[in-house]
């Protein structure tokens, strides 16, 4: 086989593997944004989060008041929608604005003392979205574990690459 034809077909299944997977340490953390990952779903996106080693320090609130605590999608240009909103004064917290894609908010938790969590979500607009974690209670800091691994299904089959990097 020549060097042309491995060449193509090692081209051919990089374009089918179109995936990320990342996995992330947070750590006693009470910053109000930090983003995550980038990727470009189609029509068919998925996001598989991961939550795990969960623990709330500082202030706790009570389960209502942690839906300002949590995971959202966000194009580029909803972002700049989005700080404009905040500098309104429209809405005190990203996961509050009309524009982003909530994934998944910490008072959808079971309760207080759940460690782990594992959520899959659909997108259904094709876009560039970068995964972002929010959380608008200053007073909470933040400890978990997170993986998320962001693929496009293609005729119903995923076709992410099941490797975690280093």
């Amino acid at each position: 086989m020549s060097t042309t034809s491995i060449l193509l077909i090692l081209l051919s299944l990089a374009s089918l593997a179109a995936a990320e997977i990342r996995v992330s340490e947070i750590r006693s953390d009470a910053r109000p944004i930090i983003p995550f990952d980038e990727f470009g779903f189609t029509h068919r996106g998925q996001l598989e989060l991961n939550i795990t080693r969960l623990s709330l320090s500082g202030t706790t609130p009570d389960l209502p008041a942690l839906s300002k605590v949590g995971f959202f999608l966000c194009t580029r240009d909803a972002w700049l929608h989005v700080l404009q909103q905040i500098e309104d004064a429209e809405i005190n917290c990203a996961l509050g604005s009309d524009v982003v894609h909530r994934v998944f908010t910490f008072d959808r938790l079971p309760d207080l003392t759940t460690a782990d969590v594992n959520f899959l979500y659909a997108e259904s607009v094709a876009d560039q979205y970068t995964l972002v974690f929010a959380n608008c209670l200053s007073q909470l800091k933040v400890s978990m574990n997170v993986r998320s691994a962001m693929y496009n299904l293609e005729d119903g089959k995923s076709n992410r690459r099941t490797n975690s990097p280093p």
